[in-house]
């Protein structure tokens, strides 16, 4: 089914391989288009990024990739406020595609009576006016995307900002990215048949179980956006844990429990040299594989960022394969809409 051109196009009503297969180019534009908010050069103490889904996922990248490239903390929160911590000295990236979520509105409201440093980031809707209303710097991501399909543009308008701010500078990382997303397209793209596919083929593989979506390190925030992805895009019940955290509690019940049978582990993996981790996830693998479907994905690339995007766009890819194996529309959200129209009621 996959590999038809035309049962493809008839499901994927609103181009979902089309918005991956752009992604790189929205990465690169995103960059520029942080670097044009207008943020003063600022070091703060800590970076606090605010959002929601598919916006607030950017932060987590963010985050995982500040941890090997810089000494200023990040923080991402999915809430109505923030924590007692943020003050004058926090920069404060409000983060909303849509421009309209209200945890992101209010946490925008809270970090102005904090006074801390904000930069807003969305296509539109109210936080663009709020922004221009109380001047406070702002980037225009373009319209006409699902919140989930932004994130080249959000991740790269965060690393945008921190670049002007004079928080980081990436080293031509997002230059390595953007070719190696470019590579994994090649590899991935609808026109590959499934057996030449590696997206189709963990699409096929992922099926007929649940995924849990293991990383560490820089894949830790990469195996939530697998899970948020096969959720989403693929219809499916999909979760994603971490290691070395993973080892110490939920294998228990992976090894113990008979029901895990239906479930399949897919570990992101990014580091070839070897080590503690390394050693521990093979030992993790063999254990849980004795009863449970396991399976590896690798990163490509030399830099941090080209590893953590290749492991990114393989996810996407995936997600709407399984969407599309399901004979769904990789971009419908019925439940999500059916979930904010009872809530906007209340």
């Amino acid at each position: 089914m996959l590999d038809s051109k035309e049962r493809v196009r008839a499901l994927d009503q609103k181009d979902m391989l089309g918005s991956i297969e752009a992604l790189p180019k929205h990465l690169a534009d995103g960059l520029r288009r942080g670097r044009m908010s207008g943020l003063p050069r600022f070091v703060p103490k800590e970076i606090v990024v605010c959002g929601m889904g598919g916006s607030a996922i950017g932060g987590d990248l963010l985050k995982a990739w500040l941890e090997v490239s810089s000494e200023v903390p990040c923080e991402v929160y999915r809430s109505y406020s923030l924590p007692g911590h943020v003050g004058r000295d926090s920069l404060v990236i409000v983060a909303s595609y849509s421009g309209n979520t209200e945890e992101s509105l209010s946490m925008f409201e809270d970090a102005r009576k904090k006074r801390s440093k904000i930069v807003a980031i969305s296509a539109g809707g109210q936080l663009a006016k709020m922004s221009d209303t109380v001047s406070v710097p702002f980037a225009k991501l373009p319209s006409g995307l699902l919140p989930r399909a932004s994130i080249g543009y959000m991740f790269g308008a965060m690393l945008g900002v921190l670049e002007r701010s004079g928080v980081v500078v990436q080293d031509k990382q997002v230059e390595e990215a953007v070719r190696v997303m470019g590579r994994m397209t090649a590899y991935c793209k609808q026109s590959v048949p499934t057996s030449d596919n590696p997206a189709k083929m963990v699409a096929h593989e992922l099926f007929t179980c649940v995924p849990l979506i293991i990383g560490y390190g820089l894949s830790r925030p990469v195996a939530k956006r697998w899970a948020n992805q096969i959720n989403e895009n693929g219809k499916s019940i999909a979760y994603s844990s971490e290691l070395p955290e993973w080892d110490h509690n939920e294998i228990v019940g992976w090894v113990k429990d008979a029901r895990s049978k239906g479930f399949a582990a897919v570990f992101l993996e990014h580091d070839d040299r070897q080590g503690p981790m390394q050693k521990r996830i093979r030992a993790t693998k063999d254990v849980i594989g004795r009863g449970s479907s396991v399976y590896s994905v690798d990163a490509i690339g030399l830099s941090p960022l080209a590893k953590m995007f290749s492991l990114v766009i393989m996810g996407d890819y995936t997600s709407a394969y399984l969407g599309l194996l399901r004979g769904e529309d990789p971009s419908s959200n019925e439940p999500i809409d059916e979930l904010k129209a009872v809530l906007s009621k209340k």
